[in-house]
C-alpha cells in the first residue's frame, strides 16, 4: 500500500484586472504559500474573500494546490 505524505498546498486568487481592446477579461493572480495540511476548504474560501474584499478587482477564483510525496 502507498504511503501519502502532505509537502505542503498554496492557494491562489485569480482577479479580473480589466479588459483589453477585444472587451476579453484581462487576469491577475496572487499566491499564498505554506498552508499547513489542518485548513479546511470552507475556512480557506472565507479568508480568500476576506483578501479579495481589499482589492480594487474583482474575485474570479479560488484555487487550492496541495503537494504531495508517495511512496
Amino acid at each position: 500500500m502507498a504511503n501519502v505524505n502532505f509537502v505542503g498546498a498554496t492557494l491562489r486568487l485569480k482577479y479580473v484586472a480589466g479588459h483589453d481592446d477585444q472587451n476579453e477579461p484581462m487576469f491577475t493572480t496572487k499566491t499564498y504559500r505554506n498552508l499547513n495540511s489542518t485548513h479546511m476548504a470552507d475556512d480557506l474560501v472565507a479568508v480568500a474573500k476576506a483578501i479579495a474584499s481589499l482589492s480594487s478587482h474583482a474575485l474570479d477564483s479560488i484555487v487550492k494546490q496541495e503537494t504531495t510525496e508517495l511512496s
